[in-house]
């Protein structure tokens, strides 16, 4: 007799997979590229990527965003411009797909089904995933038709365990950073299904050179051709809009998610420090979203500060904000190529950032940002050198021709290797490499 909870798992692979991946928009002819892209949604700059790519006719793009939404139960198909939009329904429970071979290869098989027809006649198909774990898909996709796979590594995932499990985060830290070795660069992989995005993926890219280092150091074994490929976006700079001459205050800007791993309470506690040191002329203003309860107990324990909470912003007012302030600050604990650190450059902002991962890779000390220290002990986990971080505050407070000069070379910075028409060659490049 079958229980409750099996048939719950059914019920939720067929809501998802009737409605699943229709990609009928795929390019028809023989000549140029079908591109599949798949994403969990968040990852990519969406709007920037795919309008590059619309500068592309002979390549007809399908995006396909896999949501997870209990309201969202039926998948939506439209066209947006030149591309086709497919919002799906993830199952509400993913964790049978990841961690259970037979509804793996059963989810994947069932898709295959309905798409099958879809590929029929086409050629030149390449599957670009953006997200780690669709790779067991895009295996059984290839496995039926002849395409290629690009992984696309946005993110590392063991260091996204500093928000969800600290102790398992400190780990792997102590393993990576105080005692690396070969041995135990092969743990940080943390799942099959991870390795296999590294090494049986036909083409791989990292956003930056610490993540194909990463790939490099935890697989045992051939990979496939890897390109470092940094994050672009449209310019969308504009001077700013009202003079400031007489005005004393400056304004610190802080953009991103509310979560431990993004570091915002160590710059409110460097802010507190720089205050109690005699500057009271600082505003800081927060543009982003994150857990009510962490974002209350934010505002409650640093009270006696000048902050604005804005929550999450859409563009055009985070826009201004971006132009009508003076100082952008980023004290995230890992990062790969961080798109609020492109903004910022692109804005001419004078920028101070921890040194780790992409930031620090991005970011010349002293000449595009200033840079801030992390430490770590076992008992008190990662964290920003707030001392550190209230010197360099004060550094930039006291001395406006370097803000200026450190706003100049970032948005340089930005023209000369970060635009969105740098990111899209690059990738079209790979297409076409791919497709000899």
């Amino acid at each position: 007799m079958m229980n409750v909870n099996l048939l719950s798992k059914i019920t939720d692979y067929v809501l998802l997979n009737v409605c699943s991946l229709h990609s009928s928009g795929l390019y028809t002819g023989k000549a140029g590229v079908s591109l599949a892209l798949f994403e969990v949604s968040g990852l990519m700059k969406d709007d920037d990527f795919l309008r590059g790519l619309s500068a592309c006719p002979d390549i007809e793009v399908c995006w396909i965003r896999l949501v997870h939404s209990r309201s969202k139960l039926i998948h939506r198909l439209e066209r947006v411009g030149t591309h086709l939009e497919y919002m799906i329904p993830l199952p509400l429970s993913m964790e049978p797909i990841l961690t259970e071979s037979y509804w793996n290869n059963k989810y994947n098989s069932v898709v295959f089904h309905i798409i099958e027809h879809l590929f029929a006649s086409k050629s030149n198909v390449i599957l670009h995933t953006h997200t780690l774990n669709l790779i067991d898909l895009a295996l059984y996709i290839r496995s039926k038709v002849d395409c290629k796979i690009i992984t696309h590594l946005h993110c590392i995932p063991w260091k996204g365990l500093y928000n969800r499990n600290p102790e398992h985060f400190n780990r792997l830290y102590k393993l990576a950073y105080v005692h690396p070795s070969s041995e135990t660069d092969l743990e940080l992989v943390l799942t099959d299904w991870e390795r296999r995005s590294y090494t049986l993926a036909d083409r791989l890219i990292c956003v930056t050179q610490c993540g194909a280092d990463f790939v490099r150091k935890g697989v045992a074994g051939a990979l496939p051709p890897t390109d470092i490929i940094p994050n672009g976006m449209d310019d969308f700079y504009e001077k700013r809009t009202v003079s400031r001459k007489k005005d004393k205050l400056i304004r610190l800007v802080y953009v991103g998610a509310l979560s431990p791993g993004k570091g915002l309470p160590f710059i409110l506690e460097a802010l507190r420090g720089v205050k109690q040191r005699g500057y009271d002329n600082i505003q800081l203003q927060i543009a982003g979203s994150g857990h009510p309860r962490f974002v209350d107990s934010l505002a409650s324990q640093y009270c006696d500060l000048d902050v604005r909470f804005w929550g999450l912003l859409p563009f055009d007012k985070l826009k201004e904000v971006y132009q009508n302030s003076d100082i952008g600050v980023i004290a995230s604990l890992q990062e790969q190529a961080s798109y609020v650190a492109l903004e910022m450059s692109m804005f001419g902002l004078a920028v101070i950032t921890t040194a780790v991962d992409g930031l620090d890779e991005m970011f010349t000390d002293g000449v595009t940002a200033l840079k801030v220290g992390v430490t770590f002990s076992a008992e008190d986990g990662l964290k920003v050198d707030v001392k550190m971080l209230e010197d360099k505050l004060i550094e930039l407070i006291e001395d406006k021709k370097k803000r200026h000069r450190l706003g100049y070379n970032a948005r340089q910075m930005y023209l000369e290797k970060l635009t969105l028409e740098q990111m899209t060659e690059r990738t079209v490049s790979i297409y076409r490499q791919l497709i000899r």
